[in-house]
């Protein structure tokens, strides 16, 4: 069987690009456990903390994201990306010396802006490293560095934490950024996008004009609104009853040794579906896909919603029903960046990346409160069935609705 999987490996600088992000990715999973060790054990602070830290890493996603992808199509995308490292290698270096919480979170938050900048010159650049029939597989291959280094990452973490303390994981996180900018450098050179003489005349009315540009285009193509909207409303969903897994494995009777394996089931869930839909994916529309990850997403957390409020037990059973999740969330996941990736124009891919990132980003900070609220009112068990039916609605939508998909120009030229 022909690895299709592997096809973009074959392409000399998009092994670079995802070597550093390999590295990058695990970094970031060390760097979490370090934060949660440091705000809950060494600082004995509460879930106060911890909600400020989560508003801390999502707000410069939510609000700075669709301006920053204006500078990711206006400036050479390699440039932005060493420049973002070599930033948040810095700014990561200071976590090693931070006295107090304030510090952490405007560091963090630091952080999180420069991650603005290299998250949607990253996926512009994909597209042009690889060409069109290699997409879908590079998008798998980006998905499952993430969900990987998920796995394997907080277990390195916990030892490094474990053997020399959390500031030390921070300084192996700075190393990491260094690292993936090294990997970055080796690219060849990519010019900026061009832009029209008018633009040019002055700075400041070019630039608004250039990121009203990234919004119209999501607004006007129909693909792109749909893959926008039905994602950042999947996530909204996702992440509603998300933060409240700990309590619903609880009551289905998961102990303390067996909560980390079944959590860590939807990350190897996500992997493997990655790896399927980038060997297998192309011989099926990727809005199918998308809406196929929704409504069995969707049954599988209902199914678990009505086990939870019927006090059910299965011990590791659970396990697989998180297997199944993750299988789900990345046949949602997956397609979604291919479509936006095939359907933006190579001038606008930066400006739309990053717009359609603070949307998604801007629903993600009401999921957590609301689930809060909902289950304060009708229970665990419920929030879980009824975003789960919700889940399913939409991927029906998404089926019934689907548009074709097009590439609007030709994005690639083989760099050497």
């Amino acid at each position: 069987m022909k690895p299709v999987l592997l096809a973009p490996l074959r392409h000399r600088a998009f092994r670079l690009l995802f070597a550093g992000q390999l590295v990058s990715d695990l970094g970031d999973w060390l760097d979490f456990l370090a934060l949660i060790a440091l705000i809950v054990t060494a600082w004995e602070l509460g879930p106060s903390a911890l909600g400020a830290l989560s508003i801390a890493v999502a707000f410069p996603f939510a609000v700075i994201a669709p301006l920053s992808g204006v500078w990711a199509d206006r400036l050479p995308r390699k440039t932005v990306m060493i420049a973002a490292d070599l930033a948040r290698a810095l700014v990561v270096l200071g976590l090693v010396f931070a006295p107090n919480l304030p510090t952490v979170l405007a560091l963090v938050l630091i952080r999180g802006v420069f991650s603005t900048f290299f998250g949607p010159a990253r996926q512009a650049t994909i597209a042009t490293l690889v060409p069109q029939d290699d997409l879908l597989a590079a998008n798998s291959l980006s998905q499952l560095s993430f969900q990987l280094t998920k796995i394997l990452g907080p277990a390195l973490g916990g030892l490094l934490v474990a053997a020399a303390g959390s500031r030390f994981a921070f300084m192996v996180d700075a190393m990491t950024f260094l690292v993936s900018a090294a990997f970055i450098a080796q690219l060849p050179n990519m010019a900026a996008t061009a832009r029209t003489g008018e633009e040019k005349e002055q700075q400041a009315p070019g630039f608004w004009r250039e990121f009203r540009d990234g919004l119209a285009c999501l607004v006007q193509r129909r693909s792109l609104m749909l893959a926008v909207a039905s994602h950042s409303a999947a996530w909204m969903i996702l992440f509603t009853f998300d933060s409240l897994g700990v309590l619903a494995l609880k009551q289905l009777g998961i102990g303390e040794a067996l909560f980390g394996l079944t959590v860590g089931s939807i990350g190897l869930g996500t992997a493997l579906g990655a790896a399927a839909i980038g060997q297998w994916g192309k011989r099926i529309h990727p809005f199918v896909t998308m809406a196929a990850g929704q409504i069995g997403g969707g049954l599988v957390v209902a199914l678990l919603g009505a086990a939870v409020a019927l006090h059910a037990q299965g011990g590791g059973a659970w396990m697989v029903v998180y297997v199944l999740i993750g299988l789900s969330a990345a046949a949602v996941f997956v397609p979604y960046g291919y479509v936006l990736q095939l359907e933006t124009p190579p001038q606008l891919m930066g400006r739309v990346f990053a717009a359609a990132g603070g949307i998604q980003n801007a629903f993600l900070l009401l999921a957590p409160p609301l689930g809060a609220l909902l289950a304060e009112l009708h229970g665990v068990g419920a929030v879980f069935g009824v975003m789960g039916i919700a889940l399913s609605l939409l991927g029906l939508a998404v089926f019934f609705l689907r548009p074709g998909v097009t590439a609007p120009a030709a994005a690639w030229s083989d760099p050497g």
